[in-house]
């Protein structure tokens, strides 16, 4: 009796929890936060690393703490530029074997363009790939966090 008591809260347990991370697709998980600039490293015309959440001014190139991406289930995505009073709405899509990710229209060089899927998860989401700074090529990796 006491078996089958414990397999029936076992049971509860795991079906009433919270669902895994794991079971979301790409696309669930990309469009279930608002995800914020971590860091951001490049190299070319922009060289190094390029902004890191939580250091000075002094000690970043650019101040990115201000942007704000977020992905709509309906290919969408809502984008605030790294002053904070410019958005804009833009476009996403994954490419068929969901290893790369198209970010269009946001008129933001950090986000817009075509990149590789280092890592996604619902906590962390790095991307990395070619975008365009000032009439310049320049090949970067975003590393982007859930917005507490």
């Amino acid at each position: 009796m006491k078996y089958l008591i414990a397999s029936f809260a076992l049971f509860l347990f795991q079906s009433c929890g919270i669902d895994d991370a794991t079971n979301l697709t790409k696309s669930q998980i990309l469009a279930s936060k608002t995800w914020q600039i971590q860091e951001v490293t490049a190299s070319g015309y922009l060289n190094g690393q390029v902004y890191l959440r939580g250091r000075t001014a002094e000690g970043s190139q650019y101040d990115m703490s201000k942007v704000r991406l977020t992905f709509k289930s309906d290919g969408t995505c809502f984008a605030i530029d790294n002053t904070g009073n410019n958005s804009s709405s833009g476009k996403w899509k994954l490419n068929d074997a969901k290893t790369q990710l198209t970010i269009s229209e946001t008129n933001y060089f950090v986000l817009d363009g075509i990149g590789s899927i280092v890592n996604l998860s619902s906590s962390n989401f790095t991307f990395s790939g070619s975008r365009t700074y000032r009439a310049s090529s320049i090949e970067s990796t975003v590393k982007m966090v859930p917005v507490p």
